[in-house]
Formats: C-alpha cells, sequence, structure tokens
C-alpha cells in the first residue's frame, strides 16, 4: 500500500512538470514584443526655469520599446504603462541630445528602447505681468451690476517661452452663478490665462492658481449731474467748446441709492487751462454718499474744454488817421495825440488775414458843443473781422475842437 502511494505521488510530479513545460513552451512561451508611441516627459523642468531657462514648444516626443516576458503578459501591454523620461537636470540654453530612460516593469526585461535619445531645445524663460479680469457666468437684470469689485493680486505674473507669452492677453477669473449676492462678500476663485482671441492658453506657467475677489451685486440708477465752470480763461486761449454730461449712472445697495435725485461734481476752473484738456469723471471728483460708486455704463463719462491759442498783432495809427465823428456840423475836430496802439487778440490762423485795413478807429464826439476846447475822448476801434479782443493804448486821446 505504501508503495503505491509513492508511486503514485511520483507520476503526480511528473505530470506536473510535464505540465507546467507544456504551458511555458507551448501555451505561455516567453515571447519579445514591441510597444509603440510611448510619450517622453521632460522631468526637473523647475531646475531649468529656476535659471530662467524654459523648453521650447514643439511636438511630443515617443518611442517604441522591446520588452521580452511570458505571452500573457506582454499581450497585456499597452503605452500608458510604461514611463519614460528625460532628465532635465544641468543643461542651460541650446539645442541638446538628451538620453531617454525607461521604468522597468515586474517580470519583464528591457531589450531596446528606439530612439534612446531626443532632440530639445532650450530657450530663456520670459515673465510678464497681465491684469486679472473678472468675467461672469450668469446674466444681471437690468437694473444690476456687480459693483465695489476688488482683486487680489490685480495683476499676474505669466511666464514661459516668448511666442506663447506674448500671445496672453489677460488673467481670466470666471465667477460662477449665484456666487455674487446683494451683500458685500469674499470669494476665492481659480484663474486661466486667455490669449487675444478670447481662448484659455495652458502652455504657460502663472505665479499663482487662485484670486481673491471682494465685491457684491449693486442696483443702479441714472441721476442729473451738475458740474459748474468757474475763473475766466487765459488771455492766451479763447475757449471754442464746453461739454458736460448732464446724467450719471451710479451704483450701490437699493437702500443707499433710492435717496440719490442729483449728483454734484468738482467744479473746473476755466483759469487754470492752457489747452484743451478732457476730465475723467469718476469717484474722485464727484461727491457721492458713501457705499454708492459710479456704474459701469458711466465709467468713461467726461468733461470736455475745447480751447485755441491766442496770439496779438499791433497796428499802430497816427493823429491824422483817427476819424472825430459826430461833432455839429459847424465844428471840427483833429486829434493832437501823437499815435494809437491797437492790439489785436485772435487765434493765429485768423490773426494772419488781418491788415491795418480792417480796423476802424475813431473818436466818437457827439457830447461835445463847443469849439475853442482840448480834451480827452476815449478812442473807438473794431475790427471788421471776428476777433477774440481790441486792446487801445493810450484807451484815450487829446482832441481839439474848433468852429469851422
Amino acid at each position: 500500500m505504501l508503495k503505491n502511494n509513492k508511486l503514485n505521488l511520483l507520476i503526480s510530479i511528473v505530470c506536473a512538470i510535464v505540465l507546467w513545460a507544456y504551458t511555458t513552451a507551448v501555451i505561455n512561451p516567453e515571447t519579445e514584443r514591441t510597444i509603440s508611441g510611448i510619450q517622453v516627459e521632460p522631468v526637473n523642468t523647475d531646475a531649468l526655469n529656476d535659471r530662467g531657462f524654459i523648453l521650447s514648444e514643439g511636438m511630443p516626443h515617443y518611442v517604441d520599446v522591446t520588452v521580452t516576458g511570458s505571452r500573457s503578459e506582454i499581450m497585456k501591454l499597452k503605452a500608458a504603462d510604461f514611463k519614460a523620461t528625460a532628465d532635465m537636470t544641468g543643461y542651460r540654453k541650446g539645442t541638446y541630445k538628451v538620453p531617454v530612460n525607461v521604468a522597468p516593469l515586474n517580470n519583464m526585461e528591457f531589450i531596446q528602447v528606439r530612439p534612446d535619445e531626443i532632440t530639445v531645445e532650450i530657450v530663456d524663460l520670459i515673465t510678464v505681468f497681465k491684469p486679472v479680469r473678472l468675467e461672469f457666468s450668469e446674466e444681471f437684470a437690468r437694473d444690476q451690476e456687480p459693483g465695489f469689485i476688488q482683486i487680489i493680486p490685480e495683476e499676474m505674473e505669466v511666464s514661459g517661452v516668448a511666442s506663447a507669452v506674448d500671445n496672453i492677453d489677460y488673467i481670466r477669473a470666471l465667477v460662477p452663478e449665484g456666487e455674487l449676492t446683494e451683500e458685500l462678500s469674499t470669494i476665492r476663485l481659480e484663474v486661466e490665462a486667455m490669449n487675444k482671441e478670447g481662448q484659455a492658453v495652458y502652455n504657460v506657467g502663472l505665479s499663482q492658481n487662485l484670486v481673491e475677489v471682494t465685491g457684491m451685486l449693486c442696483y443702479t440708477k441714472w441721476v442729473p449731474l451738475r458740474i459748474e465752470t468757474i475763473g475766466e480763461p487765459n488771455e492766451s486761449i479763447e475757449v471754442t467748446d464746453i461739454y458736460i454730461p448732464s446724467l450719471i449712472a451710479v451704483r450701490g445697495a437699493k437702500y443707499d441709492i433710492e435717496g440719490i435725485s442729483e449728483v454734484e461734481g468738482r467744479p473746473v476752473d476755466l483759469s487754470s487751462i492752457t489747452v484743451s484738456e478732457v476730465f475723467h469723471v469718476d469717484e474722485t471728483v464727484l461727491n457721492l454718499p458713501e457705499g454708492v460708486e459710479v456704474a459701469d455704463v458711466s465709467r468713461d463719462l467726461s468733461v470736455r474744454i475745447e480751447v485755441q491759442g491766442i496770439a496779438r498783432k499791433e497796428f499802430t495809427f497816427t493823429a491824422d488817421m483817427i476819424e472825430v465823428k459826430n461833432l455839429i456840423s459847424s465844428l471840427s475836430g483833429h486829434v493832437t495825440t501823437g499815435s494809437v496802439v491797437v492790439t489785436v487778440l485772435a487765434p493765429r490762423d485768423v490773426l494772419a488775414g488781418i491788415a491795418q485795413d480792417d480796423i476802424n478807429i475813431y473818436i466818437d464826439a457827439s457830447d461835445y458843443r463847443w469849439a475853442g476846447t482840448s480834451i480827452e475822448i476815449e478812442v473807438t476801434a473794431e475790427c471788421a473781422i471776428e476777433v477774440k479782443d481790441v486792446i487801445v493804448d493810450p484807451k484815450k486821446v487829446r482832441v481839439t475842437i474848433i468852429r469851422e
């Protein structure tokens, strides 16, 4: 009986060995296979960035890996099972061939990696600052809009290759629907770089991934705007046009704007203006109650003062050129003062066309009825062309009146 048991055991062992050999050699033999399209991941790129460099943009690199192993394990393999890397440590600006390293797999033997190195270009890392802008997922009622917005930070550092960085327009923070309420609050939002076509860009680095946004949902209201002008323009200029908006839109909490019937602004002093100017109308020049600010639709409001430069031109008139008018028929008069200088103030282009013949200079003697007198009478000078001013020096001349 014991002999039979030993014989049976021996037969079982032999059968197991034969079965294993058959399975290994025939059913699951050692097999070689090449897996293609394994993407190479550059590693330790932060070391490049720290030194002011970055990998140039280009097509991804792929390698083929040939391995051996059991047929059952080999046939399960796919490209995603492999990790191929290229170590960027120690490189500077330039073009290099960098070895490819493939992490080993259990029960697999690597025979070949093709290609075993990749060509990379390392360029300067470009860094710029771009503004952070808010965008909203929801549409607001016609009489509502976001207000008292504060973004921290207002700008963000963008880094990458020159071609990518140059195309970045701004950093977007998207406010989800319902996040903005009628109470002032602070939320944290993720950001993304946006190009000049309004599309998100992911091949650049940002100095941070989140911004803090403080704000509230405000009500808006249109009210009259009152801004006065004070002072007189300088003699060297002439004011040709003054534009002051008559209405302005403000925003705030509903209870803060209900009582506003008018907004007053700081007066514009014409005496301080020497050239045409545009004054922006914002909270710095407006007398607004606390909790109220200018609405978006009125953010571009401005006061416009148009002026033109005034030049001078002098004309000298001798005594015989000054006419004495309005004496009674039996009297005549003549000027005894040597000469009078008439100064005309007008824009340069107008002044260029004015001649002495365009000026009528005379004395009105209608109040004088007696001969043998020598009196001082005011001189009047009129220009046939419209000008800013006509100045006479001296203002009075001596006139002798005689009987004819």
